[in-house]
């Protein structure tokens, strides 16, 4: 058996043929690493554009109670994109994306700021004799339902002719407010009552009264229509009432609910617990809990972005707002906002 030395085959005529092998050889291994390379380089933008979907940019106005603003924060990316300055002390938040409009409820100014949600500024202030806290639209848009915490009373004002109102006695400080998916039936919850009002929307005549548990503050009414939540604060439980028959449920949640919001399904509720810095998450076919989420300090309004699958809760004691999947019940991000957040209310804005 013979072995060639290097030597060997650089001096014969061996060389030209290895060279131009080599040559040949290269070119393919070139071609095809272009190749795996731009094949790559697709790889993860088909899959980004078959699985992902975009978000949809709806808008959370986040009333900041300790500074006298309301955040606006963009749900597509997550971020605050205006600060609105407002009147004395923003509690309550309700939206319409008919009318491109804000309302915002400013306790210590007894006042309601008016937004334009098309330019984000206060077009309008209304001056409310008495303390603002609770706000509630109809589905219309038409009617805006303001409940005054000191008066014991809930104001009825038309959003065409803010100087049209009417109001009706309820119970002790009124909190909460939901109007019915027909528009018949407004619901108040009366926090020192322990109750919540039925109120003809027409008439606005106390049809009914409902006992539900200690402290009602906030209320929910599902998109069906069929269910309402009661929040009992000094309960640490949720009332969940049968529209159609008044049959109540209560469940257990954690230290000192505030508010809830639900899923568009009547599938899964979420309820804030302000003392325990968490989010109590109910399987509502099931009638249990299931999850438990840790967000920020003293978490108290919450609303839910339906398009986009994501829960949104205001912090009063850590100034921001968690966001929270529904699809996984993970916590996603917490986004920096102004002093006291607070949003009581309806506060997403799908246009």
């Amino acid at each position: 058996m013979q072995f060639f030395h290097i030597s060997n085959i650089i001096e014969s005529d061996h060389l030209r043929i290895i060279a131009k092998l080599m040559k040949t050889l290269l070119i393919k291994y070139l071609k095809n690493y272009q190749f795996i390379k731009i094949l790559l380089a697709c790889v993860p933008i088909a899959a980004y554009s078959t699985n992902a979907a975009p978000m949809q940019s709806n808008f959370a106005y986040i009333t900041n109670q300790g500074d006298n603003t309301v955040s606006v924060i963009d749900t597509a990316n997550n971020q605050v994109i205006n600060t609105i300055k407002v009147s004395k002390a923003p509690v309550g938040v309700a939206v319409s994306a008919k009318l491109h409009r804000a309302y915002i409820s400013n306790v210590e100014s007894q006042e309601i700021s008016i937004i334009d949600t098309q330019n984000n500024s206060v077009i309008e202030t209304l001056k409310i004799n008495g303390s603002p806290v609770g706000l509630a639209l109809s589905p219309d848009s038409k009617t805006l339902y303001v409940a005054d915490w000191f008066a014991n009373k809930v104001l009825a004002i038309d959003t065409k002719n803010t100087e049209h109102m009417r109001e009706v006695n309820v119970g002790d400080a009124p909190a909460g407010l939901v109007v019915s998916p027909n528009k018949q039936w407004l619901y108040v919850a009366n926090r020192d009552s322990n109750d919540i009002a039925i109120i003809n929307t027409k008439t606005l005549k106390i049809k009914k009264r409902i006992n539900v548990g200690k402290h009602p503050f906030g209320l929910l009414i599902s998109k069906s229509g069929r269910l309402l939540i009661s929040v009992n604060v000094k309960e640490d439980s949720v009332s969940i009432i049968n529209i159609r028959t008044n049959a109540q449920q209560k469940i257990k949640v954690g230290y000192h609910p505030y508010c809830a919001a639900m899923t568009n399904d009547d599938k899964t509720l979420y309820v804030t617990n302000t003392q325990d810095d968490n989010v109590t998450v109910i399987d509502m076919v099931e009638r249990k809990v299931i999850a438990t989420i840790n967000v920020g300090s003293t978490p108290e309004g919450i609303s839910i972005d339906q398009a986009n699958h994501r829960v949104y809760v205001a912090n009063w004691g850590s100034n921001n707002i968690s966001v929270i999947d529904t699809k996984t019940n993970q916590l996603l991000t917490t986004i920096k906002t102004g002093e006291k957040s607070r949003s009581f209310g309806q506060f997403i804005l799908s246009e």
